[in-house]
């Protein structure tokens, strides 16, 4: 078998294999013992027929075409193997020759990995921004603590229900006097001022007692899943059935034994929470920071990336989308209805993290091959021992199907590619920020400014101009939108 690879267009080579004509006799006469199964001769059983009744009855071009099925496939692969060409989307196959008792040829148009030039993956500065735990942090969590003791119990005779009550009602939904569907249920627990009915239909309630029947009107929202109802106003005729209210515990000695084994006091549970909120704190900060080293290796890189391998990472990005909607019973197509969208801006809202997505995992890909990592039979065990508890599979069960699927080698891939991203981080010079919640909230909202005026300008380049000058001067008004990215940032 001969292998010869030469320049393509752009992003594409092209590699011609010949297969030898005696290579071709056994792929040939499997070929027939298929189409023999296949194909109903006159006066012969299935699979019967001679091979030369078979070629006069089905023509030799169909039986190499049958061959080829099979061979094609796996000559492709034995000559990336050659090669060393490794592709990154299916080829173009288009058939030399294919005439009985000569050589096959055929030649296949790949779209290759593209090349990465690596920049700095070594020592890259980035900052670790801790957010600092305050008093009114731990405040937030001992109360989210006694939300989680709360009870309810029955509210005192003729008490009027409050926002944070629990009404039990029935009611029964009327549009134009008619009652609709899924607008109907008995004993229907529903907790004022959680927002969780229709906007209106809460509020409504505040003040009734238990009892009392009363009637509501409110309209359905503009977006409202159901098109028969969106925007519609409707009549609730609604009966309270009893009314609970929440009582949480006090921050007393007995909260203290409750929510903890170790704290014999409120001070001592203070300062437990105020540990484990700074744990938290720096887990997430450590994870930014190593997300943030990655973003820094990957921008300092120099890719030239085939938009085919962009459209596949969207492809992939969108049937995610598409499982985790499953998952809550809803379809893409219905999320696309109700949000109004269409697959088209779908996909451009997920281009420029496709793009990122696709950058990142070719350089780390490229840091893998330049420092040449090498993988333990105890790292290859430690994750699929990982494998083993995110899927609730038995340790075996997983190596097996690795083995089975011939994946053991994705596998080491992916672990290379983590310790990549580990070396990155690692060497990274790291230096810390505290900052508070308010200072993290103003730097979301800057960031959130300079995106939508960023937005706003690439829509309409000329109103964004007028409004600048209007703003400031030209000089100024760059060092404003620099500003606020430094802010950002």
């Amino acid at each position: 078998m001969k292998f010869q690879v030469s320049e393509g267009e752009k992003y594409q080579k092209v590699m011609e294999v010949e297969i030898p004509a005696e290579e071709m006799e056994l792929p040939i006469k499997l070929a027939c013992k298929r189409l023999a199964q296949k194909v109903n001769i006159p006066g012969f059983r299935k699979g019967k027929a001679p091979r030369a009744i078979l070629e006069n009855y089905v023509g030799m071009e169909a039986i190499l075409e049958e061959a080829c099925e099979e061979v094609v496939p796996k000559a492709y692969l034995d000559g990336l193997k050659e090669t060393g060409v490794e592709p990154c989307a299916r080829p173009q196959i288009e058939m030399l020759n294919m005439t009985a008792g000569e050589p096959l040829r055929f030649k296949a148009i790949i779209t290759v990995k593209p090349e990465v030039k690596l920049g700095q993956y070594r020592e890259l500065p980035v900052t670790r921004r801790i957010v600092e735990v305050t008093e009114e942090d731990i405040d937030h969590d001992l109360e989210h603590q006694r939300e989680r003791l709360a009870k309810l119990v029955d509210a005192e005779e003729g008490a009027a229900a409050q926002n944070g009550d629990t009404v039990t009602i029935d009611f029964k939904g009327m549009k134009d006097g008619v009652a609709f569907e899924g607008g109907t249920a008995e004993n229907y627990p529903l907790e004022l001022g959680s927002h969780s009915f229709i906007p209106g239909f809460e509020e409504q309630l505040v003040g009734c007692k238990a009892g009392e029947e009363k009637s509501i009107n409110v309209t359905f929202p503009e977006e409202y899943q159901e098109k028969s109802l969106a925007g519609q106003p409707v009549v609730f005729e609604v009966r309270v059935n009893s009314i609970k209210k929440k009582v949480v515990p006090e921050l007393d000695q007995a909260f203290v034994e409750e929510v903890s084994e170790t704290a014999e006091n409120m001070e001592q549970l203070r300062e437990e929470i105020k540990k484990r909120l700074t744990e938290q704190s720096m887990s997430m900060a450590d994870a930014n920071t190593r997300d943030a080293a990655v973003v820094e290796a990957v921008e300092k890189a120099e890719i030239d990336i085939p938009p085919v391998m962009i459209e596949q990472q969207l492809d992939q990005l969108i049937d995610d989308m598409r499982q985790r909607l499953q998952m809550q019973g809803i379809s893409l197509e219905q999320y696309l209805e109700y949000t109004a969208g269409d697959m088209e801006t779908l996909r451009e809202n997920y281009r420029s993290r496709a793009e990122f997505t696709v950058k990142r995992d070719l350089v780390m890909e490229a840091i893998a091959k330049a420092e040449d990592f090498p993988v333990s039979q105890e790292e290859i065990d430690e994750q699929i021992t990982a494998m083993s508890t995110q899927y609730w599979q038995p340790v075996e069960k997983i190596r097996e199907a690795l083995e089975r699927n011939n994946s053991m080698e994705d596998l080491i891939f992916h672990i290379k590619m983590q310790k990549a991203a580990n070396l990155v981080y690692e060497q990274a010079v790291i230096t810390d920020e505290i900052i508070d919640r308010e200072e993290l909230k103003k730097k979301a909202e800057a960031r959130a400014r300079m995106e939508q005026r960023l937005q706003e300008m690439a829509e309409n380049e000329d109103a964004a101009e007028s409004e600048i000058v209007m703003e400031a001067p030209a000089e100024e008004s760059g060092e404003v939108v620099e500003a606020e990215v430094k802010e950002a940032e």
